[in-house]
């Protein structure tokens, strides 16, 4: 029997990287939400250690038309993150400051065409569960909050405080209908929504990057 490919691990010309299978299923979901034209992939890399080594190895690469990186912001905090970003693009004009709406670096020198986008929203540290925040329904969002703030002034939690946001959002899917779906079918679920300003300004930046259109 022939093995089953792999969505979350494409190699064509237009490539979007991310971490990991949960950033890879959250996109897709929402990319399918707002009827993105399928004229790219993802592939996740496991890590952000392997996401760096595979952009330096796609840059190198004649076959390669355009990159886009996904990265979480929260080692430690996004001046951190972005510094780690300049040093991988030492050859391409990256900006001092990532773009609020998302970064977009045009060919260089018959290079790729790069995108960057730091988790949540550019601009703040955290990471793909903080980004679905900004997806979930505001009042059941607070009350997991307090759930989670409640279980930790108790005692009854044992997670490290940089996941935090892991905590809330997973509590806030135990409440939802299927109660605890994976992220990507949360989305598809409308259990958390896909049409929040956060998740537009996220597709609207895939969109300039692989399609160069402008919303």
């Amino acid at each position: 029997m022939a093995q089953k490919k792999d969505w979350c691990k494409h190699e064509g010309s237009r490539v979007l990287l991310v971490e990991g299978k949960n950033d890879c299923h959250v996109i897709a979901a929402l990319c399918q939400a707002h009827n993105l034209p399928e004229t790219f992939g993802i592939y996740q890399c496991d890590g952000d250690i392997k996401l760096f080594k595979r952009l330096d190895a796609l840059i190198l690469s004649e076959d390669i038309e355009i990159i886009g990186i996904v990265l979480d912001a929260d080692n430690p905090d996004v001046n951190a993150r972005w510094r780690q970003v300049q040093n991988a693009l030492n050859n391409y004009d990256v900006p001092k400051q990532p773009e609020a709406q998302g970064t977009i670096i045009s060919s260089q020198d018959e290079k790729p065409r790069l995108g960057i986008w730091l988790m949540p929203n550019n601009q703040d540290a955290g990471m793909l569960e903080d980004f679905l925040m900004g997806l979930a329904q505001p009042d059941s969002l607070k009350w997991a909050r307090h759930c989670v703030d409640s279980a930790q002034q108790q005692s009854f939690s044992s997670f490290k405080e940089v996941h935090q946001s892991k905590a809330v959002i997973h509590t806030y899917l135990a409440w939802q209908d299927e109660p605890g779906s994976p992220l990507g079918q949360a989305i598809t679920a409308h259990a958390l929504q896909p049409n929040t300003e956060i998740a537009h300004q996220f597709t609207n930046w895939l969109n300039r990057l692989f399609n160069r259109l402008v919303p």
